[in-house]
């Protein structure tokens, strides 16, 4: 186990290898790493999406819980969720504070809308999100350029 854990938060339109790579990253050192996703937690709490406001915060609480439990105990995370909106991201970066872990952003910005979207075509059941969601997020958070927050450094340096 590393004296300083990692969290690593990935950032990018769904079909865009976000969870490949962070499945990837885990089973090179699974010991000492692990992979949470909002998708599963929202799986695991109330049977999928249910879009909710009330769900919602139901599902960032046990997945930045599930983070900070893991970080303290010396294990690297990756959070493989979209990530797009920039507010995520700095409550991430927060939560790598707190502990005292690396941080660092794993950007997916730059895969084509069209590779994202056939990826998501190959998906099945509830997994696909489709062509018009795809769209609808690259519209809102990458076309535009996104948001303009101040993000913590990257690569993986300390956050302070």
């Amino acid at each position: 186990m590393s004296a300083r854990p990692e969290m690593l938060a990935t950032k990018g339109l769904p079909g865009c290898g976000k969870t490949t790579f962070a499945e990837q990253w885990v089973a090179e050192d699974r010991s000492n790493r692990a992979r949470i996703s909002r998708d599963d937690t929202r799986k695991m709490l109330h049977g999928g999406w249910i879009g909710t406001e009330e769900h919602e915060r139901q599902v960032t609480v046990v997945t930045h819980e599930g983070i900070r439990g893991l970080l303290r105990l010396g294990v690297s995370v990756v959070e493989d969720s979209t990530n797009l909106d920039d507010l995520h991201l700095l409550r991430l970066a927060e939560i790598a504070e707190q502990v005292g872990a690396w941080y660092r952003v794993v950007d997916f910005t730059k895969v084509p809308f069209e590779t994202c979207v056939a990826r998501d075509a190959r998906r099945e059941g509830p997994a696909r999100v489709g062509r018009a969601v795809i769209l609808a997020m690259h519209q809102r958070y990458l076309q535009g350029g996104g948001q303009d927050r101040a993000l913590p450094p990257s690569p993986l340096l300390p956050v302070r």
